[in-house]
């Protein structure tokens, strides 16, 4: 029996939502139990062919109520009727992000927001101009050293900052506050090179004063790496520090892309001995999810679904240590305009950043708008 549960956890990953009655994948109506309790799912792993095609591993991660560090604790949806996967298309699509359109907190979002700039840690990557990306956030904790820099974030309006759990929970050290409005970590003014008197404001250290983890992160297998944190008042009045547009209308969510830019301050080799003080953009090529899956098969914990993105792994380019929290964006259409809209929060990827055949994995913000409007208050 603990063979037959090890299976399964290898191609969960983590849901919410325990409860003594469920709705299965295909509308039935179940019972939310420990995988040992459910004979219908016992009986399928068991005869299931193996391994398991990619259509079968994402059914089987729709079954889940609740997903807990140890197997004993995973719960599933358990149907009466016997599994049946005849017929079914080569690949299950996922389901659709939840509905925010009418949403009692959409309007603390900022119509205003994702302006572009541009003509258009990161490894491969190439400065990016002032006021480029307004909504950059820094992460500062109190080392051994002295306060330091170590993750990134983006400005969500002016009171939140979009980041990942990873760089919340579990730390070497403590978080004591967030900066933006930066540019040149080192610079105590930035200018534009060939303008020397177009120079931003001085950036804003705020105090965090709340942080907001998503209750079904996990540290083992970084599903659900996303996390906000309340901070003081943002003073929004300068064009260097703005907020990024989230996916949050059906118009952007429907909207295809191939590519998205990553932007921060982190190392620039994968031996973490690069570090840039200017911030960073690199463009990276998103991948099929089954890249991720096939790239990062032997590491077991690390559990990829429909709620995260592949991208990169082509090349040098990718995001590294230092740039985790910060924003995946791409360019689409927002209030009758082109804007910067963050799809994805920098979550994992290869120890080497850059390493190829490895793409980096992002949180997909799609699939938390709800838990982040949930979340904020005025």
């Amino acid at each position: 029996m603990f063979a037959v549960k090890i299976v399964l956890l290898l191609f969960l990953s983590r849901y919410a939502g325990a409860q003594q009655s469920c709705t299965t994948p295909d509308n039935k109506s179940g019972r939310c139990l420990s995988i040992g309790q459910c004979p219908t799912m016992i009986d399928f792993l068991n005869n299931s062919p193996k391994p398991f095609s990619n259509d079968v591993k994402e059914l089987l991660n729709r079954y889940v109520c609740t997903y807990e560090d140890e197997a004993i604790n995973t719960k599933i949806c358990c149907p009466s009727d016997p599994i049946d996967i005849s017929g079914r298309n080569k690949e299950v699509p996922p389901p659709p992000p939840p509905d925010v359109l009418n949403h009692e907190n959409l309007k603390l979002l900022p119509e205003e927001c994702g302006q572009i700039n541009s003509d258009e840690k990161i490894r491969g990557g190439t400065e990016a101009r002032l006021r480029d990306f307004p909504w950059m956030a820094l992460l500062a904790y109190n080392t051994d050293t002295g306060r330091e820099f170590k993750c990134g974030g983006s400005i969500i309006n002016e009171n939140y900052i979009l980041t990942a759990a990873h760089c919340i929970v579990k730390t070497p050290y403590p978080l004591v506050g967030v900066r933006v409005g930066e540019y040149s970590i080192l610079s105590e003014k930035d200018c534009e090179e060939q303008k020397p008197n177009d120079c931003l404001p001085s950036p804003q250290d705020l105090t965090v004063e709340k942080t907001i983890v998503h209750p079904n992160y996990s540290t083992k297998s970084f599903s659900n790496d996303i996390a906000l944190l309340r901070v003081s008042k943002i003073n929004m009045e300068s064009d260097s520090i703005q907020p990024v547009c989230l996916p949050v209308y059906e118009e952007v969510i429907t909207q295809d892309y191939k590519r998205g830019i990553v932007t921060g301050w982190g190392f620039t080799d994968p031996y973490r001995n690069n570090v840039v003080d200017i911030l960073q953009k690199v463009v990276l090529k998103k991948r099929n999810m089954t890249v991720c899956t096939e790239a990062y098969k032997v590491q077991s914990q690390i559990k990829l679904s429909h709620k995260q993105i592949c991208a990169g792994g082509e090349g040098i380019k990718d995001s590294c240590g230092g740039d985790g929290g910060g924003p995946f964006h791409v360019p689409a259409d927002f209030n009758d305009d082109v804007r910067f809209v963050q799809r994805g929060v920098v979550s994992i990827g290869h120890r080497l950043c850059g390493t190829e055949g490895f793409p980096g994995i992002y949180t997909k913000v799609t699939y938390y708008a709800k838990w982040i409007l949930d979340n904020i208050k005025p």
